[in-house]
């Protein structure tokens, strides 16, 4: 696809970067969440780069879903990584344009394995070849902007 953000390919601070960092994970039913769009409730972990440990968790519910609401709330709640399954490329310049990095993972690893491998950069940062989503397909009768 042609669109991309110009942050995208800028070489950007990034979480290695900073001392503390915050890292969103999407949860529904207690685990992680495969549907990045539809996501209502994010553990976020702070994490420390210099002890390479995690921190205060906290539980954050996001506002209704709307596009382009998830990336622009994320930043309002200066959280600096989010992990997903799966992610549209709509929603990965939205973060982008935030500041915030997106890490692809698989979904049956419990949320605190998850920020803990962010944290140590042990994903894989997603982007348009790997993010496992085509973007706007049908998810239950709705379109998906994961």
């Amino acid at each position: 696809m042609g669109i991309r953000s110009e942050q995208m390919s800028d070489n950007k601070r990034t979480i290695q970067d900073r001392e503390i960092v915050k890292i969103a994970i999407p949860m529904a039913d207690g685990a992680f969440s495969q549907h990045f769009g539809g996501t209502k409730v994010f553990l976020i972990y702070e994490g420390d780069r210099k002890t390479l440990r995690l921190g205060n968790q906290e539980v954050s519910t996001a506002p209704e879903h709307k596009p382009g609401s998830l990336p622009k709330w994320l930043e309002q709640q200066k959280v600096d990584a989010v992990v997903v399954s799966a992610i549209g490329e709509r929603a990965l310049i939205l973060l982008a344009d935030a500041g915030i990095e997106a890490f692809l993972a698989d979904s049956d690893v419990q949320p605190s394995a998850l920020a803990s491998a962010c944290l140590l950069g042990k994903l894989a940062r997603a982007n348009q070849e790997n993010s496992r989503c085509g973007g706007h397909h049908d998810h239950d009768g709705h379109e998906c902007h994961h």
